[in-house]
């Protein structure tokens, strides 16, 4: 089965996390707390399961060789460990980051999800994985902030960026260092390399040039522009996030720190 981007089963992989969402709510809005966070720690690691099947299927068909792709560090595979941090050490500042910035981002993956017409088939774990891992981190997101679990505030957003932002500089680096060790790979987390192709950072790549400084290749008006992006759409999410539900906010006893 061939992906096709705005097909029939395209636009049910658009809703879908959606109705996740709900249905997820309509069946656990009246549990505890700690009930959900227990239910967010299954989904997360159901959310891992996929992932490490999907690297274990590309390490095992590229002849067992060790490329970029096999290591979590994209953003969507590295939402999936965001999860299992927010539900297990019920952390406020793990939930911002997974309502603002992974929840948007994967959608976005979702939305805009040309590398699937790249599979020859979408039935293996490679094509499942980004199905099924894109949708989960979106539903599960969003129903995490149906449920209470995700509160956001100044602090907890201010951390997320910090946070967000240092791992987002790290990127640079480390795909510089893969990229040379792994040669016929290329390696882009965060996409501080190059945009994804068919989204709307592509103008921003041709806006600047790659330079070489300190051994490392990179592209800064890019970056800076990707970083801006970034941290514009998880500032907008963490208000909406914040105003949407500040008339009926209540806080609980879920979380230890911030």
């Amino acid at each position: 089965m061939r992906f096709q981007m705005w097909s029939a089963f395209h636009i049910i992989f658009i809703l879908s996390p959606f109705i996740f969402a709900i249905i997820m709510y309509l069946f656990t809005k009246n549990l505890k707390a700690e009930t959900n966070r227990k239910i967010g720690i299954i989904l997360s690691i159901i959310c891992i399961v996929l992932l490490l099947l999907r690297n274990i299927e590309i390490f095992i068909k590229s002849g067992y060789r060790i490329q970029p792709e096999i290591f979590p560090f994209q953003i969507c595979h590295f939402a999936n460990f965001i999860l299992l941090f927010a539900f297990l050490f019920k952390n406020k500042t793990m939930y911002t980051i997974a309502f603002c910035f992974n929840l948007p981002f994967a959608f976005l993956s979702i939305l805009f999800a040309n590398s699937l017409e790249n599979y020859q088939t979408i039935i293996n774990f490679r094509g499942m994985a980004y199905i099924f891992g894109h949708l989960l981190i979106v539903g599960v997101g969003l129903w995490a902030y149906f449920v209470d679990l995700v509160q956001i505030n100044l602090k907890s957003l201010s951390k997320g960026m910090v946070f967000l932002s240092v791992l987002f500089v790290l990127s640079v680096p480390l795909n510089n260092l893969f990229n040379h060790l792994m040669s016929g790979f290329s390696s882009n987390y965060f996409y501080s390399m190059k945009p994804e192709g068919g989204t709307p950072l592509e103008l921003a790549y041709g806006w600047g040039n790659i330079i070489e400084a300190l051994g490392m290749k990179f592209n800064p008006i890019y970056l800076l522009v990707t970083l801006l992006f970034g941290l514009a759409i998880y500032f907008f999410f963490g208000f909406l996030g914040y105003f949407f539900k500040h008339a009926r906010f209540q806080k609980t006893n879920i979380y230890k720190t911030a």
